[in-house]
């Protein structure tokens, strides 16, 4: 099971993304080839894991500012809260999705070479 390597690479609704393997990695060809577009705000959701890890970094934060403010009536420290809670949410489900998607990776790979094992033995036994 061979992949052909495509000389730009498409996911559909994303830029292209210029792919070559013979060329060496390195920072200043990373640079050339970076586009202003990459940058944009409506880039995010197309990232994997990025959706779900703001949502629940915002609903966490959102949840305690509210519970702190009504706790303690102190606006400022219900903001730190808040902001605390977001970017741990956020970094924490970043990260487990991002464990699951390899996770997941991993085991289709094995599967694959598991049945690229058995594809050759039926080919012997034939």
């Amino acid at each position: 099971m061979s992949k052909e390597n495509n000389s730009n690479t498409t996911t559909p609704g994303s830029i292209q993304v210029p792919f070559d393997p013979t060329q060496e990695v390195s920072i200043t060809n990373v640079l050339k080839n970076l586009q202003l577009e990459e940058f944009s705000l409506t880039n995010i959701g197309r990232l994997p894991c990025a959706r779900n890890a703001l949502l629940y970094g915002i609903s966490s934060g959102l949840a305690v500012s509210a519970a702190r403010f009504l706790a303690r009536r102190n606006l400022r420290s219900a903001g730190n809260w808040g902001i605390l809670a977001f970017a741990g949410m956020s970094v924490a489900s970043w990260e487990m999705c991002r464990l699951q998607r390899r996770l997941v990776q991993e085991q289709l790979s094995h599967l694959a070479v598991e049945q690229a094992e058995l594809q050759k033995q039926q080919q012997e036994n034939k």
